[in-house]
C-alpha cells in the first residue's frame, strides 16, 4: 500500500468517526428534547422551541401549550405588578401610573434632601433616611 493509499485510508476513517459522532450528538439532542431518535435536525428543533415555550409558560403561570404571544404577556403583566408595589401603586396599575408614582415619591425624596430646611432645624437634621 503507498502512502496516497494510507492518506486516503486514515481520511476515510476520520470521515467515519466525524460522521459517527455528528449522529450520536444528533440522537442525544433529540432524546433531550423527546423526539425520536432517528429525528433530522429540522424536527429537533421545532421540538426543542416546543419544550422551550412550555417550560417558559410553565414558569410563568400559564397553560402549558400557551403560545409566546401569551407567555409574553404574562411576563408583563407580573412585571409590572411587581413594580408597581415596589413603588406603592396598585397591582393592577397601568405604566404611566406606576411612572406618575415613582416620580411622585422621587420628587418628594429629593426636595427633601435639597430642598430648603425649615427655620430652627438642627445639622443633626441633615441626616435624611431616604426609605422613610
Amino acid at each position: 500500500m503507498g502512502d496516497k493509499d494510507r492518506v486516503n485510508t486514515s481520511a476515510q476513517e476520520w470521515r467515519e468517526l466525524f460522521r459517527q459522532m455528528g449522529d450520536q450528538v444528533r440522537r442525544e439532542a433529540a432524546r433531550t428534547v423527546g423526539a425520536s431518535e432517528s429525528a433530522d435536525w429540522k424536527t429537533i428543533g421545532r421540538a426543542t422551541d416546543d419544550a422551550a415555550r412550555r417550560t417558559a409558560a410553565k414558569t410563568v403561570g400559564t397553560n402549558e401549550e400557551a403560545e409566546w404571544d401569551e407567555i409574553g404577556q404574562a411576563v408583563e403583566r407580573s412585571t409590572r405588578s411587581g413594580i408597581a408595589r415596589v413603588v406603592g401603586a396598585t397591582p393592577d396599575a397601568d405604566w404611566s401610573t406606576i411612572g406618575q408614582e415613582f416620580e411622585g415619591k422621587l420628587n418628594a425624596f429629593l426636595k427633601r434632601v435639597f430642598g430648603p430646611k425649615p427655620e430652627g432645624e438642627s445639622a443633626d437634621e441633615d441626616i435624611i433616611d431616604p426609605w422613610s
